[in-house]
């Protein structure tokens, strides 16, 4: 029987049922490949680019001012974001009262006595100092952007004149005693931004009078962010005499829209009340235009729109409001 062939008898349902499996095989592979297919490359447009994930804006958080002292940083002042179209890319800032007698523009005299201590970070003068001025004692406390400007400032002075003769007398300790070269103390001078200048001549420290080749200072000191506090000819407004030898520092767009407007740092003050956050002052500096108002305090917290950016700057008038400085995108 061994060499006899045998028979296999055809059905059809077999042949069918082998058709099926590969059809399902076929189909199968197939739809498992335009899966994968399509989870790596449904990013794929037609142009070749790749089209990029919806990103949602986030607020940023708030940065440190530059010029102006920002009294935003205490613990008793808060920021909140503002609601409505016309705030949009703004902070609420809450301003505690106290805050009033703060910063670089605050109007310090026998009216309004310092309330408070240094208008920022402070440096002691020996370890910043360049060459071209020399200090009365070792220990002359400065704030760190007042000894930046001074510095910069000094080394001018003698690349225009050829000098390097002033004296930094004093800041917020100015002797004044018998003899002194600075023989009159400012309260103002507690707020860490102020200069007092004498000479070196002959051996001898004298005191500064604003004249001859060192009057270099007083013509230019506003370019650096300083000015003479009691200037020539506003006895009426500062209540106070000429005063050449005692600079302040009030940052560089204020001291250029002072020098701009012949103001004293009182006129200024009051000068800046015209100027609300509807309409405030516009003002460009070194190729940045910047907006200056004054914010009125309504009492033991006032709250004022910033830029959510940070880049702003505030300063108490010591009288009764707030002076808030911003640069304009």
């Amino acid at each position: 029987m061994a060499d006899k062939a045998r028979k296999v008898k055809f059905k059809p349902s077999r042949l069918l049922g082998a058709a099926a499996i590969i059809l399902v095989v076929f189909f199968g592979a197939d739809f498992v490949k335009r899966n994968l297919y399509n989870d790596e490359h449904h990013n794929l447009v037609i142009d070749g680019e790749f089209r990029q994930p919806i990103e949602y804006p986030t607020i940023p958080e708030p940065s440190e001012a530059e010029d102006a002292v920002n009294l935003a940083n205490d613990k008793n002042d808060t920021k909140t974001p503002t609601v409505g179209v016309d705030n949009i890319g703004q902070y609420e800032l809450m301003l505690s009262e106290s805050k009033i007698a703060e910063g670089k523009l605050a109007v310090c005299d026998q009216d309004h006595p310092v309330d408070s201590g240094y208008a920022g970070d402070v440096v002691n003068l020996l370890s910043v100092k360049n060459e071209y001025y020399s200090l009365y004692s070792e220990s002359i406390l400065l704030e760190e952007g007042a000894a930046e400007a001074l510095n910069e400032m000094m080394a001018d002075y003698n690349n225009d004149t050829g000098l390097s003769d002033f004296v930094v007398y004093g800041t917020d300790n100015t002797y004044t005693g018998e003899e002194s070269c600075c023989p009159e103390y400012f309260s103002e001078s507690q707020l860490g931004t102020t200069v007092d200048l004498a000479l070196k001549a002959y051996g001898e420290v004298i005191e500064y009078d604003g004249l001859d080749d060192e009057s270099w200072v007083i013509e230019n000191c506003w370019k650096y962010g300083f000015i003479v506090r009691y200037p020539k000819g506003k006895d009426d407004a500062t209540g106070h005499s000429y005063c050449p030898w005692h600079l302040r520092y009030v940052g560089g767009v204020h001291a250029s829209i002072m020098h701009d407007n012949n103001l004293s740092l009182d006129e200024y003050t009051d000068f800046l009340r015209d100027f609300t956050p509807e309409e405030p002052l516009q003002y460009e500096y070194e190729a940045q235009l910047y907006t200056v108002f004054s914010v009125k305090s309504t009492g033991e917290s006032t709250v004022v729109n910033v830029p959510i950016s940070g880049a702003y700057s505030v300063s108490g008038n010591n009288k009764d409001g707030f002076i808030i400085t911003t640069p304009k995108s």
